[in-house]
C-alpha cells in the first residue's frame, strides 16, 4: 500500500468516526413519562409497604386485573395500563411483567419466580433501534415456571405448562408442555 492510498483510508475512516449517529427520540408522549414517574415513585411506595392495595393500585394506574389475584412483594411491573389480567391469578416473588405492549393474562394463570414475560423490543433493522411494543396473550390455566421467559409476540394456549427456564419464542395454539431454550413440545 503506497503512501496516497494509506492516507485516502485513514481519512476515509476518520470522517465515518466523526459522523454523529442517528438521532433517537423518546417513544414516549409526556403524559405517559409522567405517569411511569408516577408509578416508579408513589407506585412503588403503595406496592411495598401496603400489600391489600395491589390489585387497586394497578386499577387506579389503568391495569384491568379480576377478582383474587395475587402479586408478590417484589413483582416488576414496567406498565400498568398495559395489563390485562383475569381472575385468581397468581405472580411470585421477582416475575417480571414488561408490559411495554399489551400483556393479557386468562384465569387462573401462575406466573412463577422470577419468570419474564417480554411485551417490548427495539427494530433492529433500523439504526435509530426505535421502539416496538408487541402483545403477549397466556390463556387460562396455564403454568409459566421457574425463571422461564415470554418473548414479544407469543400467544399460549390454555392449559399449556411451560417448564422452568424455558424460553417461548413462539405461539403455540393448543395445551402443551414446553421445555428448553428454544422451547420445545415435551411429548
Amino acid at each position: 500500500m503506497d503512501k496516497n492510498e494509506k492516507n485516502r483510508d485513514l481519512s476515509s475512516r476518520t470522517s465515518a468516526m466523526q459522523k454523529a449517529p442517528p438521532t433517537r427520540r423518546t417513544a414516549w408522549p409526556i403524559v405517559q413519562l409522567f405517569l411511569r414517574v408516577l408509578w416508579g415513585t408513589f407506585g412503588w411506595a403503595v406496592w411495598t409497604f401496603f400489600p391489600f392495595l395491589r390489585t387497586m393500585l394497578l386499577r387506579l394506574f389503568g391495569a384491568k386485573v379480576g377478582k383474587n389475584c395475587k402479586f408478590a412483594r417484589t413483582v416488576q411491573i414496567t406498565i400498568p395500563w398495559n395489563l390485562i389480567i383475569g381472575n385468581d391469578c397468581h405472580f411470585s416473588e421477582r416475575s417480571i411483567l414488561y408490559s411495554l405492549g399489551i400483556i393479557t393474562i386468562g384465569d387462573r394463570v401462575r406466573v412463577d419466580t422470577r419468570a419474564h414475560l417480554c411485551a417490548g423490543s427495539h427494530d433492529m433493522k433500523d439504526t435509530t433501534f426505535p421502539l416496538t411494543r408487541p402483545p403477549i396473550t397466556i390463556g387460562d390455566d396455564t403454568f409459566i415456571g421457574v425463571d422461564a421467559y415470554i418473548a414479544p409476540t407469543v400467544t399460549l394456549a390454555p392449559k399449556t405448562i411451560v417448564h422452568p427456564r424455558a424460553s417461548v419464542y413462539g405461539s403455540f395454539d393448543h395445551a402443551v408442555e414446553l421445555l428448553g431454550n428454544p422451547a420445545r413440545v415435551v411429548e
